[in-house]
């Protein structure tokens, strides 16, 4: 199975385009974690336990559905806090090509592969084969 961005673009329907930014200004995405109460240091590593609890759920729901690692769910990533800052200011943002960015960094990564975004890959078959079996004995409850 081929796909480009375009194709998952479609698929996802994330509403953003190729125009969009893949990368937010660092004062502008510094300025918005200040005053979304983050307390640790700015330059460092991120850790969701040091924002107000009004955001932690907000940041616990993108690390999980779109982070790219196995682990340290704890810990946010740059692209990460960038998708949360264009959340937050509601601007746009190229979430497409940061999901393909990542979906093809991990299969360059040989033997240190898993599976990444599963419903996400998952959307992307149903629409290639419209008419694959599906089994309802597969499905767990």
């Amino acid at each position: 199975m081929k796909f480009n961005v375009g194709y998952l673009r479609r698929v996802l329907e994330l509403g953003d385009t190729d125009n969009d930014p893949t990368i937010m200004s660092e004062r502008l995405a510094k300025g918005m974690w200040c005053r979304m109460g983050y307390t640790g240091h700015i330059n460092g590593k991120m850790t969701k336990t040091s924002f107000s609890n009004a955001y932690k759920f907000l940041m616990h729901c993108v690390v999980h559905s779109l982070s790219h690692r196995k682990g340290a769910y704890d810990e946010t990533s740059d692209y990460i806090m960038n998708i949360i800052t264009s959340l937050v200011l509601n601007r746009r943002y190229n979430v497409s090509q940061v999901i393909f960015e990542y979906m093809k960094e991990n299969i360059k990564a040989g033997d240190d592969r898993y599976i990444m975004y599963p419903r996400f890959i998952m959307m992307m078959i149903n629409d290639q084969f419209k008419d694959l079996p599906k089994r309802n004995d597969d499905i767990m409850d």
